[in-house]
């Protein structure tokens, strides 16, 4: 008999305060329905009673950890999401980049990847720069910090409407990069050979020593206090190069904490170089 209708103020305190230890997300108090909404449904599969044995079941277990925060991340993003960015790195910043380091492998981190789309779209970009200078070399890394994102990245399988919105926007891209496998979309192995997926807390040091040319943390500084988008902000700092650039999300701003970023234009910053 489980008593799941109502999740008393306690325990959804109890509960955010384990999102932010585990994650660094910080979920508004407003959000009980959601969360109440996403954990009935893991809690009736594994039979439990109330929602305090859950907690106390992913205070716990490790393994349950990890299903717990896919059930209170959210993921939505879309190929080439906010065009400009996209042709900003097209049409500016790849060229640019290349003329000033043809000896050079360019390395670019995906650092909330969420289902892959963001990073693949970034390699298609590449992929498609390298088609026309071929002395071009580049390497892509996506993080997440769900488990179970990171899967769906590597499959690098799609379909819907990010799938439609990309067939519409990008078409030649669109033909050349992806390729049909029964109902949905694979991105070509040529793309996916050059992009590596691996799971990662952005609280936590980057575990490779590899700096980046180019950083992605899109929509994801929005899920933070100020003080642990600064912490998060530090830790890219660690991997970024003195001539790297940072994009952030179109709901996403810098101005008001400390970082070690430059703002250039809207949502692209430069390493301070002082």
């Amino acid at each position: 008999m489980t008593n799941l209708e109502v999740l008393d103020d306690y325990c959804f305190g109890q509960f955010l305060e384990c999102i932010h230890q585990l994650t660094g997300i910080t979920i508004a108090a407003t959000r009980k329905t959601m969360v109440q909404g996403r954990l009935r449904k893991r809690i009736r599969a594994l039979c439990l009673p109330t929602y305090i044995s859950y907690l106390d079941f992913v205070r716990s277990s490790k393994e349950e950890q990890e299903n717990f925060i896919d059930l209170v991340t959210t993921n939505e993003t879309s190929f080439f999401r906010t065009p400009r960015i996209w042709e900003y790195i097209e049409k500016r910043f790849l060229p640019k980049w290349f003329e000033a380091h043809k000896n050079e492998v360019f390395l670019a981190w995906s650092s909330a990847s969420s289902s892959g789309e963001e990073a693949h779209s970034l390699g298609i970009l590449c992929q498609a720069f390298k088609e026309n200078n071929k002395d071009f070399r580049y390497k892509i890394v996506g993080t997440d910090i769900s488990q179970e994102m990171v899967t769906m990245c590597k499959r690098g399988e799609y379909s819907g409407r990010s799938i439609e919105s990309f067939r519409v926007s990008r078409p030649g891209l669109f033909s050349a990069y992806m390729e049909s496998v029964e109902s949905s979309f694979v991105v070509k192995e040529e793309v996916r050979s050059y992009i590596h997926f691996h799971k990662h807390n952005l609280f936590n040091s980057f575990k490779d020593d590899c700096l980046f040319d180019l950083v992605l943390c899109r929509n994801v500084l929005i899920y933070f206090t100020p003080s642990d988008q600064e912490s998060v902000l530090i830790k890219i700092l660690e991997r970024a190069k003195k001539s790297s650039i940072l994009i952030i999300g179109e709901s996403e701003s810098l101005s008001h904490i400390r970082t070690g970023f430059n703002h250039m234009e809207p949502l692209i910053y430069s390493v301070d170089s002082r």
